[in-house]
This record gives C-alpha cells, structure tokens and sequence, in this order.
C-alpha cells in the first residue's frame, strides 16, 4: 500500500486521524468536558486554588538528534512540558500541542508522531486538548502543559541557608548519549549502551519522586528541573535568592559509569557532562535539613549533593579544593 504523504491529507483530516486516537484514551471523563474537546476552546475542570501553565518548543534541527525516530519526537515535547509542571510541585493535568510539520513527511511519520504523544500523555496521566497544525520547512512543536496546585506549589524564591541540595536522578548520560551517536563510527560497542542512548532520545520524568514531595510538601524549599544543565539550574536558583550561596560536592554528583567511559574516550572532563549539558529531566532541589531527616525513610530515591549558606556564591568542591563554578550550559539565541 502506498504510504501517502500529509500533503495528500491535509490539516483537517490529519486532525481527525488525531482526535480519533485520542478519543479512544479518554476514560471517566465529564461529557461536557469531553465534548469541549472538539470545539474551538478546551474545558478544564479544576477545584484547585492554583491552575499552573508552562510551554515549551522544539525544533527539530535543534532537538532532535540524528536517529530520534519520529515516535521519539513526539514523546519528547509531552515530557518537556511536563517536566516544568512537576518543577513546580503541581499534578499534571492536561496538554495542548501544536505542529509545524514538513510537506514531505509521511502519513506513517505522521501517526508514529502522534503516537508518542499519546503515548507520553498516558504514562504522565494527562489528556491532550487541543492544539493546532500548519505547514513548515522541518518539524516543530510547541505544547502548552497545564498542572492544578493548592499551598504545597513550591516557587523557587524561598531557599533558605543550612538547606540540603539535592537531585532525583544520574546526571549526564544525556550528554554521553550525543557523542555516542556522533561518533558512532569510532567509539568502542562495549560504550553503546542502549540505557544511555535512551535518556537522550526517549527521556522519561522522575514521577515517583514527584509523588512523594507532594505528599511532602513540608520537606522542600525550591524546585526546578535540570534541562540547561546542573550549573545553569544553580545559577537560575541563585539569582532569586539573595545572600544564599550553593556549596556542591563533586563526589556526590550520581552518575552512571559507562558516561565516565565515554567522556574518557572523548578526551572530555566528566564535569562537562554532569554539570554543563542538561537534558537531564530530573529535579534540582534544596530540602529544610530537619524534614529530610524524618522522612529519610521515604528518600531512598533522592541524592543529597551539596548544601546551601550564606556565601551568595555557587562553589564546586572537588578533590578538597573548593572553586567557584561557572554558570554556564544550554541557552537558545547564544553563540558558544
């Protein structure tokens, strides 16, 4: 059978191509609702005192690497969106997603895109809701995510001096899994570890870490999620803090070993991967040290890698010398 073109299709059928799929996801939800779903504007049930909003593009030629199946594309904008909602210790709810996507692109490409969106959207819970479709040179996607809070929303302008900093998940295999791939051709099989590739090209979210800080919202001071890399996050925390300063311990930093293996083979720093990159998707946040304690037991999945004080400065101790680090990582619209 001839695998058409979306050209062939048109806006309006791949839309229905679309909701027709999603349709089929949607369980015990209000009729009302439901039916909003295929108007010009989505309904949102929300008895919450907080209704919390994020968006965020991407772009293929700079966010999808070479080998990222289409699949992977649209898995990827769901939890992006997603990722800022738990940053804020909200309960993802909901997701509208639109697509700029090429003339050329396949009927096929087209439902293994919606696919993972689908996909992505069940495993975090949410609904899509809406979200538009047009033509463009390659393919971009844009997702506004929506989230529901009460008092337990964390914003990242109340950490304190004396406070735990912590991160839920490894660091840097994102980072390793880039020159995995573009190097391809040189790097040692023993390197190519599927696990490390995938945190690149089909990341997932550290959920059940999110469940427990909110049922502990007691515990935390500050959240955000690691995308632009561990020091750029720090920075970020920084500059809406002021007179607290970020003491890191390189030793503390959890990472997978195979990334160490890697940035050797690449004559990299294993600094530039976990502190530098991003893509991580886990959360960076600081703990009122005295909660941690009590509820240590329910911790297990939490990495204490530094402290903070009253230095205002972000510092990296490492082999017992203590340097300021460098803000730096990922940023959009800035030469390197």
């Amino acid at each position: 059978m001839k695998n058409m073109l979306i050209s062939e299709l048109g806006e309006n059928e791949l839309i229905r191509i679309l909701l027709e799929k999603r349709d089929k996801l949607l369980d015990n939800v209000d009729t009302t609702v439901k039916n909003s779903y295929h108007d010009d504007a989505a309904l949102i049930e929300n008895n919450s005192r907080y209704t919390v909003v994020s968006t965020d593009m991407l772009i293929q030629h700079s966010h999808f690497p070479d080998g990222m199946s289409h699949y992977q594309m649209g898995a990827k904008i769901v939890t992006v969106n997603v990722s800022d909602i738990l940053a804020m210790n909200a309960t993802p709810c909901s997701i509208l997603i639109s697509m700029g996507l090429p003339l050329e692109m396949t009927k096929r490409e087209y439902e293994e895109l919606t696919d993972g969106i689908l996909a992505k959207c069940k495993e975090y819970g949410i609904t899509l809701i809406g979200g538009d479709i047009n033509e463009n040179t390659e393919i971009v996607l844009c997702g506004t995510s929506i989230g529901k809070a009460d008092d337990t929303v964390k914003l990242q302008c109340n950490i304190g001096y004396g406070d735990l900093i912590a991160v839920t998940g490894e660091l840097g295999s994102p980072a390793a899994a880039l020159d995995i791939l573009y190097n391809n051709d040189n790097i040692p099989e023993k390197y190519c570890d599927k696990e490390i590739i995938d945190t690149l090209l089909h990341p997932s979210l550290p959920l059940k870490e999110s469940e427990i800080l909110r049922n502990h919202p007691d515990i935390v001071t500050g959240i955000t999620d690691i995308t632009d890399g561990l020091a750029m996050e720090l920075g970020h925390l920084h500059e809406k803090n002021n007179g607290v300063g970020f003491e890191i311990y390189y030793d503390k930093l959890p990472f997978n070993n195979t990334v160490k293996d890697v940035a050797a083979f690449n004559n990299k720093d294993l600094s530039e991967y976990l502190l530098h990159f991003g893509e991580d998707f886990e959360l960076l946040l600081t703990l009122k040290a005295e909660k941690y304690h009590e509820y240590l037991e329910d911790l297990d999945y939490f990495h204490i890698i530094g402290k903070t004080n009253d230095s205002d400065k972000i510092t990296l101790i490492r082999d017992g010398n203590e340097y300021e680090l460098s803000v730096r990582g990922y940023e959009h619209l800035k030469d390197d």
